[in-house]
């Protein structure tokens, strides 16, 4: 009923009925009167990014001011925001919106609007709530923020999520350490066109209530090929867990197009531990990609340390999900008091809907850098979008400590590569699959192993042992060191029956 009607009615056929008449006022005052931020929602956003997609690229106006971007490291982290003065604080809601200054690095300037029940409004800059004591630098009285991270108001600070740079974003749960991040879109990442990174250019965080426990943000994204409208619905606890609705616009055609983008960094583990040049044992983000493909199977490949680019790419249709596991939680194995990399996420992409044809890549670059991200993983669809048709895409994040695989399917723990002295010299993968699944089974139980040795490789032998240190079952494969790449396939099974995930891994010289 609209309200025009609604009106016709209430004159024509209440007559001096004032019962009814209140009710239709009431009616009326719910349409008329309803709070404005029930107003926003995606639908705005899109209409912004279409419109932006009709038009060419422009970068964001807004510029921040130049002395900033002449801090050193020192000088930019000395400079704190001021806590006590973060938005919603006062109000005892339950989250609070802190913000970034642009500088250093940081060199992307974003605006920044709240919505509330008078409307929506943009959040203006204040230098104000910058504690700038270590260094007395004068901060500009105008200019913008770099981005923002929204913080638990329970009496103590406690970090939720952080927008910075590009279309990044960070989330945690309780008890975690900021370590995998993710992005809005990869385009080109791993073809021969550059690498195109999309930006956030302004955010819409909804103002939440008393009891609410989710904080609701909107993004305008835009770069050279593609504009884009994202909402985010951010449901903290232990584990974090975000829904990432987004309908994208290209203006023309990429010819890699990644969807649900995650990036990590991975240097070192126990395995490939560089010698006498750092004293902890490991030192990653993430240690494994999960996936788990559209015909059920439950695959991990271990991350490595390289002295090349390597991409491996794993077809699919319809996947169930994949992410950047953190699967090591022993400290002893990082020996970091300062790091945390036991606190660190798992990073988990569940697709909302079919996704059709395509593959989850991973990239893996050689690097030698602890701050710098090395390792990203993306669906990418078989057919990019073209050009003029938007793209309508769901899924959730998930940022835990907890491995989204099957309970009752073992899981790999540790890949470890040798070497033999034999001529020619051989190979040796020893893969250790533990879980309750496959550590509950005696020494007497009769497991085998099936083994795809893929194209290339040469067979010597493998063999399949508990190990009765840590209940674990040992797989070693022993093949003729080849001169090209090879990929390796195995899992576990009990009679008919496979009781463990697949390992994967793809070994290049």
């Amino acid at each position: 009923m609209n309200i025009a009607m609604a009106g016709t009615y209430l004159s024509e056929e209440d007559g001096d009925n004032r019962w009814v008449r209140r009710a239709y006022t009431m009616l009326l005052c719910l349409l008329v009167c309803r709070p404005a931020m029930a107003a926003f929602s995606l639908d705005d956003v899109r209409a912004l990014a279409e419109t932006r997609s009709a038009q060419p690229f422009r970068p964001s106006p807004n510029a921040a001011a130049e002395p900033l971007f002449n801090l050193n490291y020192e000088e930019y982290v000395a400079i704190h925001f001021n806590d006590t003065k973060a938005i919603w604080r006062e109000g005892r809601l339950p989250f609070c919106l802190e913000f970034f200054l642009p500088g250093y690095l940081h060199k992307q300037v974003v605006t920044l609007h709240e919505i509330n029940d008078q409307g929506v409004r943009e959040i203006a800059f204040d230098a104000n709530l910058f504690d700038n004591a270590t260094h007395n630098l004068m901060l500009p009285a105008a200019g913008g923020y770099a981005g923002f991270r929204i913080d638990r108001n329970a009496g103590i600070i406690d970090e939720v999520a952080a927008f910075l740079d590009a279309s990044y974003f960070r989330m945690i749960g309780r008890g975690q350490d900021y370590g995998t991040a993710a992005r809005g879109l990869a385009l080109n990442t791993v073809s021969s066109e550059p690498e195109e990174f999309p930006v956030f250019q302004q955010f819409w965080i909804r103002r939440p209530g008393k009891a609410d426990r989710e904080v609701t943000v909107y993004a305008l994204m835009d770069s050279p090929s593609v504009a884009g409208a994202y909402r985010f619905i951010i449901r903290t606890g232990t584990t974090t867990v975000t829904e990432v609705k987004a309908v994208l616009f290209p203006r023309r055609e990429v010819k890699e197009f990644g969807i649900a983008p995650l990036t990590s960094m991975f240097l070192f583990d126990e395995n490939s531990h560089p010698p006498f040049s750092d004293f902890r044992p490991a030192v990653h983000d993430a240690d494994g990609l999960l996936m788990h493909n559209g015909q059920g199977e439950w695959i991990w490949r271990p991350l490595e340390a390289g002295k090349m680019t390597r991409v491996d790419a794993y077809q699919d249709e319809n996947p169930h999900g994949f992410g950047l596991m953190q699967r090591d939680r022993d400290f002893e194995h990082y020996q970091d008091l300062v790091a945390g990399f036991q606190r660190r996420p798992s990073v988990w992409v569940q697709p909302a809907g079919n996704w059709g044809k395509g593959a989850v890549e991973l990239m893996q670059l050689a690097s030698d850098q602890e701050p710098a991200d090395n390792i990203v993983a993306f669906w990418r669809p078989s057919a990019p979008p073209p050009a003029g048709r938007a793209l309508d895409i769901e899924y959730q994040l998930h940022w835990t400590t907890n491995d989204p695989s099957p309970l009752d399917a073992g899981h790999v723990q540790a890949t470890r590569i040798g070497r033999t002295n034999g001529k020619p010299p051989h190979l040796r993968f020893v893969v250790e699959f533990g879980g309750t699944a496959v550590e509950s089974l005696p020494s007497t139980e009769k497991l085998s192993a099936n083994v795809d040795y893929g194209a290339g490789a040469v067979p010597v032998t493998y063999d399949l042992f508990k190990n009765e240190f840590n209940q674990t079952w040992r797989l070693v494969i022993e093949i003729v060191e080849p001169g090209q790449a090879v990929n390796l396939r195995a899992c576990l099974k009990r009679g008919d029956r496979r009781i463990t995930e697949m390992w994967n891994f793809t070994w290049q010289p």
